[in-house]
C-alpha cells in the first residue's frame, strides 16, 4: 500500500474521535471523544495548524491569515516518564495531541514528534463511517415503492425548474469526474476551501456515499437498490437553504457518480450546471459503459461536457488531451491541462494533486503551497507491505489495468511477481482488461504463473498465456495468502476491492503487518 498518511475522524459509540495513522500504525490519536465531526475535525484543523509552526519544520498553508486555527505558544517537547520518553504537542496550557507509545531513548521519541509534525501539517482529513447504530443523522436518499418512482416520475419537469433555480443559488460549483483519484480530489478540495472560510457541501460516492457540510459528515442512506442520479436533487433541495444562512461565499463540490456517457452528462449539465469540472485522468475502466479503448472513453468524457464550462484536466497523454481540447473546445466549454512540475514527474498522483491548484486558481483562489504538494506526493507514493514471509502490495483499489501497472512501475523489486486477481460479474469490461495485461506480464517475463477468484474465473483462466490458478468462491482468506507467498516473489492483488472476501485478505495483511511493525518499529501501535 502507499505510505498514506491521513487524519482520520470517525464515529463511535460514545462520539467521535479523531486519529492520524500511515497505513495500518497510529501515530497519534485524540484523548478525548466529541458530539460531533464538526468538533472533532475542528480538533483536527488545530494539531495541523501547531504542527506546521514547529521550529524546523518548512512553513505550510496553515500558517499566517490562511490558518484556520490561530495558535499562540506551540511546542512539541518530550517528556520522561519514569524512564520512559513520550512526546507532546502543546499550544499554551492545551495538550493537543501526545504518542501512543513511550520510547526508551529520548531521540526516539524526537524523532517520532519529528515525523508526526512533519504528517500532521500536509495531510489531509478523511471521514468513517463506522458505527451502525448512529445513523439518526443520516440523510435518506432514494426508495424502494414503484409507486413512489412514479410519482416522482410525473413531477419531474416541475422539480427540474425549481432544482436549476436552486442550484444558481451557490457561488462556486465544482464537480470532480474521470476515472482514478476522484474521491481523494473531491476531499482535498473540501479540505482546502473550508480551511479558508468557505460554506462549504461535498458529495463522496463509492462504497460509503457520505456529505460533508462544513466539516460535519452525514451519511447517504440509500433505501432504493440502486444509486440514483436525483438523489442530487433531494441533496441540493435540502442543503442550499441551510448554505444560504452563512455569510461565507459557499462553494458545492461533488465527485460524478455517473458511468455512462449519457449519466455523466445528466449530472454536469442538469443537477450540478458546474463551474469547474475537474477530469482527473483518462483510464481504462467501465468498458461495458464508457468504451473499450482510452480513446472511446475519453470521448464519452468529452461528450459530457455542457457549453461554457471550464475543465480543469489531468490527463497527460499527449494525443488523448489533444483529443479533448479539440472536442471540449468545439462546444464553446474551455480547458486547461495540469501543468505537472519536472520534479513530479512520474509520481503516481501528481496529476490529481497538481489539479486541485489549478482549479482553485479557476475559481480565483490562491493555490496551496508546493512545499504541502511535494510532502503530500511523497506520502501517496507506493510501498511494499512487509509481512512475514513476504512482500505484499494491494492494487485492486485502483482497478483499472493502467494505474495497476503504473503502480507496479513504482514499486521496487517488482521486475518478478505473484499476481492475484479478484473479478467481478458486473465489470466485464475490466476482466477482459485484465486477460490482457496477464498476457503483457508473461509476455515481458514479469510473471509466470498466476491466480484468480471470483466471476468467471475459469473463462480468465483459460484465456491467459500464463499458467493461472482459479481459488474456490469459498477460500479461506488466510490460506489464500499463505499460498501467494510460498512462491516466494512479491505478492501484488488487483482488479476489484468490492467483496467480502477482499475485505478480509486486505485485514489479513494489515494484521499480519502490525505484527512486524510491532517488533520492528515499536515506536509506533496499530489501529485497535
Amino acid at each position: 500500500m502507499t505510505r498514506d498518511s491521513r487524519f482520520e475522524v470517525y464515529d463511535t459509540s460514545a462520539g467521535w474521535r479523531w486519529r492520524l495513522r500511515t497505513n495500518s500504525l497510529v501515530l497519534s490519536q485524540s484523548t478525548e471523544t466529541f458530539s460531533s465531526p464538526e468538533q472533532a475535525r475542528s480538533a483536527v484543523n488545530h494539531v495541523r495548524a501547531a504542527a506546521s509552526v514547529v521550529e524546523d519544520l518548512p512553513e505550510q498553508q496553515f500558517n499566517g491569515s490562511q490558518a484556520s486555527t490561530q495558535v499562540t505558544d506551540v511546542q512539541c517537547m518530550t517528556v520522561n516518564n519514569g524512564g520512559q520518553y513520550e512526546w507532546v504537542l502543546v499550544d499554551g496550557d492545551n495538550v493537543l495531541a501526545r504518542s501512543t507509545a513511550t520510547y526508551e531513548a529520548k531521540s526516539n521519541a524526537v524523532t517520532a514528534a519529528t515525523s508526526f509534525c512533519a504528517a500532521a501539517s500536509v495531510t489531509e482529513t478523511a471521514f468513517l463511517l463506522r458505527n451502525q447504530n448512529q445513523q439518526s443523522s443520516a440523510f435518506d436518499v432514494g426508495s424502494t415503492s414503484v409507486l413512489a418512482a412514479l410519482r416522482s416520475l410525473a413531477t419531474l419537469p416541475i422539480r427540474g425548474f425549481k432544482h436549476r433555480r436552486t442550484i444558481q443559488k451557490i457561488d462556486t460549483r465544482i464537480v470532480v469526474s474521470g476515472i482514478r483519484g476522484k474521491s481523494s480530489t473531491t476531499r482535498r478540495l473540501d479540505d482546502v476551501f473550508r480551511r479558508r472560510g468557505y460554506d462549504t457541501l461535498t458529495k463522496i460516492t463509492g462504497n460509503q456515499p457520505h456529505l460533508i457540510h462544513n466539516g460535519g459528515v452525514v451519511p447517504l442512506n440509500r433505501e432504493g437498490p440502486r444509486t440514483t442520479l436525483y438523489e442530487n436533487i433531494d441533496v441540493f433541495r435540502e442543503y442550499v437553504p441551510k448554505l444560504a444562512k452563512y455569510s461565507p461565499e459557499d462553494v458545492a463540490i461533488f465527485e460524478n457518480q455517473g458511468i455512462t456517457e449519457y449519466t455523466t452528462r445528466l449530472i454536469n449539465e442538469s443537477f450540478l450546471d458546474p463551474h469547474v469540472i475537474v477530469l482527473t485522468n483518462i483510464r481504462r475502466d467501465h468498458q461495458d459503459t464508457l468504451g473499450e479503448t482510452r480513446a472511446e472513453i475519453a470521448r464519452s468524457f468529452a461528450k459530457s461536457v455542457p457549453p461554457k464550462a471550464h475543465i480543469v484536466c489531468g490527463e497527460q497523454h499527449p494525443v488523448i488531451y489533444e483529443y479533448l481540447e479539440r472536442e471540449i473546445t468545439a462546444t464553446e466549454a474551455t480547458i486547461e491541462q495540469v501543468a505537472i512540475p519536472e520534479e513530479h514527474e512520474g509520481l503516481l498522483g501528481a496529476e490529481t494533486a497538481h489539479a486541485v491548484n489549478h482549479t482553485l486558481t479557476a475559481v480565483g483562489e490562491s493555490p496551496v503551497p508546493s512545499d504541502e504538494i511535494r510532502a503530500y506526493l511523497e506520502q501517496i507514493q507506493p510501498a511494499w507491505t512487509t509481512v512475514p514471509n513476504g512482500l505484499v502490495f494491494n492494487a485492486a483499489e485502483v482497478n483499472d489495468v493502467e494505474s495497476t501497472e503504473a503502480v507496479r512501475q513504482a514499486l521496487e523489486n517488482s521486475d518478478r511477481i505473484t499476481p492475484f486477481v479478484f473479478l467481478r460479474p458486473d465489470r466485464r469490461g475490466r476482466t477482459a482488461s485484465f486477460v490482457s495485461y496477464f498476457d503483457h506480464l508473461a509476455d515481458q517475463g514479469i510473471i509466470d504463473a498466476g491466480y484468480v477468484m471470483g466471476s468467471d474465473s475459469s473463462v480468465f483462466a483459460k484465456e491467459t498465456k500464463c499458467e493461472v490458478t482459479e481459488i474456490d468462491a469459498d477460500a479461506d482468506p488466510e490460506a489464500v495468502l499463505d499460498r501467494l507467498l510460498d512462491h516466494g516473489r512479491p505478492v501484488i492483488l488487483m482488479g476489484n476491492t468490492v467483496d467480502e472476501f477482499m475485505r478480509e485478505i486486505d485485514s489479513e495483511i494489515d494484521s499480519r503487518a502490525q505484527g512486524r511493525s510491532l517488533v520492528d518499529r515499536p515506536d509506533e501501535v496499530p489501529i485497535s
